[in-house]
């Protein structure tokens, strides 16, 4: 029996799996079905996205990471690709033997470190001999491997869900599988992005438009910075402390630091939609400074009735988190603008 990964299958902090029914309902029960179309400017994973692709809504996935862009375009892409090339690709890869392989740029970086030395020289192998066979494939198909590495990369990690740091023990050899993806032909089309989503909003007329920001300090490109090395490919050789981050400011999101409310009253004026749907959490009494929410209660509800009739929906919810950070009373909030 071949298993296949569905979009939702790895690790990522903030996933919005499980608000799906949550937010579908609050849309559906105003009115808007199939027929409407759907911006989803913060993606993350495009779990929500996809969700609503597959509805029937038009829909637009957005990211400021290129590793979330380069999945986007495997779970969501327009272009038509080969099952036949990416099953034999796939199964290549899978039957080489780690241990037969030189030390190569990754293995020199993480190995040891956020992965076995042996697993590590089969990832940077892959990824060398899919820059190196790029012309063979589609775009697609070669977002669909790059995927498929990414995500069977992120499984076998040495960390505890995240690239923030890897665990102080020497890693597991747990062998690299690339899995296939379960790709579905039939979901409605999407538009998809790699900008900053304040430069973007300006550019697009959706009916809804859902944003789910960076929440506190917590920088996404320092979680995921090996994924976005791995994706990005341009093999920087400067990295910071013994987590191996590679220099990355451009990738910084100012949702994360100070300028949030200013950037969100910004975002929220140039939206040209019917309906806004906001995801944010209560995490303002956090026992750690950075996670601490960047944008008070108080001015995202002002904010948004500045724009529309607003209605708020409080949801328990748990949480990530890493054990270092006391969260009691967690909940999730969707705050629904109907735009004057």
């Amino acid at each position: 029996m071949v298993i296949k990964m569905d979009i939702n299958n790895r690790r990522y902090i903030g996933c919005k799996t499980k608000l799906l029914k949550n937010i579908y309902d609050s849309i559906s029960c105003l009115g808007y079905s199939k027929s409407s179309s759907f911006a989803d400017l913060f993606s993350g994973t495009g779990v929500v996205g996809y969700f609503f692709a597959e509805k029937g809504f038009k829909t637009l996935v957005n990211d400021t990471l290129y590793s979330n862009f380069i999945s986007y375009n495997a779970w969501m892409g327009n272009e038509n690709f080969s099952e036949k090339k990416i099953d034999d690709t796939i199964d290549f890869f899978n039957n080489i033997s780690s241990a037969s392989l030189k030390n190569n740029y990754f293995s020199n970086i993480y190995g040891g470190k956020y992965f076995s030395v042996n697993d590590a020289k089969k990832i940077g192998f892959i990824r060398d001999y899919l820059e190196d066979h790029k012309t063979n494939f589609s775009k697609r198909e070669f977002c669909i491997l790059l995927t498929s590495l990414m995500y069977s990369t992120d499984k076998i990690a040495n960390t505890v869900g995240h690239f923030e740091s890897f665990l102080h023990k020497i890693p597991d050899e747990k062998g690299v599988v690339l899995q296939k993806l379960s790709i579905k032909k039939d979901i409605a089309p999407v538009e998809i992005f790699n900008e900053d989503a304040n430069k973007l909003a300006g550019k697009i007329k959706y009916d809804i438009v859902y944003i789910d920001p960076p929440y506190n300090a917590r920088q996404y490109i320092n979680f995921y910075h090996v994924l976005e090395n791995l994706a990005r490919w341009n093999k920087p050789t400067v990295f910071e402390g013994n987590s191996m981050k590679f220099q990355r400011n451009e990738l910084k999101s100012d949702y994360c630091r100070n300028k949030a409310p200013e950037l969100f009253k910004e975002l929220i004026s140039s939206l040209d939609c019917k309906l806004i749907v906001v995801s944010y959490n209560n995490t303002y009494k956090a026992g750690s400074i950075s996670s601490i929410n960047t944008i008070s209660e108080e001015q995202i509800k002002e904010i948004l009735e500045s724009k529309g009739k607003l209605s708020v929906k409080e949801i328990n919810y748990k949480s990530f988190n890493s054990g270092k950070t006391k969260l009691e009373g967690h909940k999730e909030y969707l705050y629904i603008c109907e735009v004057k």
